[in-house]
């Protein structure tokens, strides 16, 4: 049994322990700050590079443009009176099949310390458009196809873009207005398409993107494939039918038809039809959570796995019975927050995993050795060996449960919990006569 002879000494040091622990908060309000600030950016170096690589790319096609005339209303400054003038609008068809695959070749881009994934990505569409009457007048102004692509700066090579088997010469732009379709490419087709029955196309293209990739549902049916060599995608949107992923990378596929969308097969360039981006698919090449993220989840528990820390210095003063200055337990309580700004300046350089054994192998063992020269004895110092060792595995566990981190943590903490209660079931405080 364990004896104290002074209840004012026991509650000093408990209350002292509490106090520092919170006053070390504040040099780790100062490290979460530095945390924001690196992750910060970060994010600007990810958006910098994609944007020079290849933003996040959105594949809204292919779609045929019928110019027809129209007429508008407008004030004649002259005449001092409304008028009527002769415009040429587009009519845009979707396709009836619209068939879609895509492969991500992922890859790494490094920019100082930071890295970002980037891809090329290799498409593939084919399908058909329904039949096309068209005047004679029509005509005259020529039948467009294009592909509607966010960024159009990031297009490799455009192996193929054939409208029943006439390769069209293709252009930047395709000056229409509607959201979706107002950036990409198109074309002018040369045949006629009045006799055809069904049109088919195909088109083969390779491009830079960032991040992932977005898939607009143009046709009636649609079908979709992505696949890539990435081990950890995030899918949003509509989520696949089937998918499969494994060391290989992943495979999805999507079977989608056009009532997922609120915008008809047929309609006038300009009008409003709503949202374009209704019922997309999304891939996301998803990096999970950044080691900035990982660090930040880290000093969370930074108050609680202090002043554990703490107590078990105090437990060890209590046993060894000898006496540890309270500069003693600043020393301890600074140290442990130190773990957090070399475990961030480490992860900059190193593997996450290699950078948390780093920085608490540079906290665990100068603190064994610290106690092992307070207590005078081994014994304690490989108690505190083990302790912080087995509180900086139940962290790293925590770190890495990205969905079970809570529970994992709170069952941890609450086991080194009873484990304290049962070292202090004997502590005895006795009142001083």
């Amino acid at each position: 049994m364990i004896s104290l002879k002074n209840n004012n000494s026991l509650v000093k040091k408990i209350v002292f322990i509490f106090v520092l622990a919170i006053l070390l908060q504040i040099p780790v309000f100062f490290i979460n700050t530095i945390v924001d600030d690196r992750e910060y950016s970060y994010r600007n170096m990810v958006e910098e590079l994609g944007n020079e690589w290849g933003r996040k790319q959105t594949i809204a096609g292919i779609f045929l443009t019928v110019p027809f005339d129209d007429s508008e209303i407008y004030y004649d400054d002259k005449l001092e009176k409304e008028a009527r003038r002769k415009i040429v609008k587009n009519l845009v068809i979707l396709p009836d099949e619209l068939n879609v695959k895509v492969h991500l070749n992922d890859e790494v881009r490094e920019r100082g310390i930071y890295k970002t994934t980037v891809y090329n990505g290799d498409i593939v569409l084919s399908g058909t458009f329904p039949c096309v009457t068209t005047s004679a007048e029509t005509f005259s102004y020529g039948v467009g196809a294009g592909l509607g692509i966010t960024d159009t700066k990031s297009i490799m090579k455009v192996e193929e873009f054939s409208i029943e088997g006439e390769n069209i010469e293709m252009e930047s732009g395709t000056g229409l207005a509607q959201h979706g379709i107002n950036t990409g490419i198109s074309g002018t087709i040369q045949q006629d398409l009045n006799q055809k029955e069904k049109i088919h196309f195909s088109v083969k293209l390779s491009l830079r993107g960032n991040e992932g990739i977005n898939i607009l549902p143009f046709g009636k049916n649609n079908r979709f494939e992505v696949s890539s060599s990435w081990k950890a995608p995030k899918f949003y949107g509509i989520l696949p039918n089937t998918k499969v992923i494994d060391e290989n990378g992943f495979k999805a596929e999507w079977e989608i038809s056009s009532f997922v969308r609120n915008y008809k097969q047929v309609f006038v360039d300009g009008g409003s039809y709503g949202d374009m981006d209704e019922g997309r698919i999304g891939v996301d090449l998803y990096e999970g959570v950044t080691h900035y993220r990982q660090v930040m989840r880290a000093v969370k528990y930074s108050m609680l796995f202090i002043m554990l820390s703490l107590f078990v210095v105090y437990l060890f003063e209590i046993t060894s019975k000898r006496y540890t200055h309270y500069v003693q337990y600043g020393v301890v309580g600074f140290s442990l927050v130190l773990f957090y700004l070399v475990l961030l300046s480490m992860s900059e350089y190193f593997s996450f995993g290699t950078a948390y054994i780093i920085a608490a192998l540079m906290v665990v063992i100068p603190n064994s050795l610290y106690i092992k020269a307070v207590t005078a004895n081994n014994k304690y110092g490989l108690g505190m060996f083990v302790f912080l060792s087995g509180i900086y595995a139940v962290l790293y566990s925590i770190l890495k449960m990205e969905q079970y981190a809570l529970i994992t943590g709170t069952l941890l903490l609450v086991l080194v919990l009873y484990v304290i209660m049962y070292l202090t079931r004997h502590i005895e405080v006795l009142e001083e006569k």
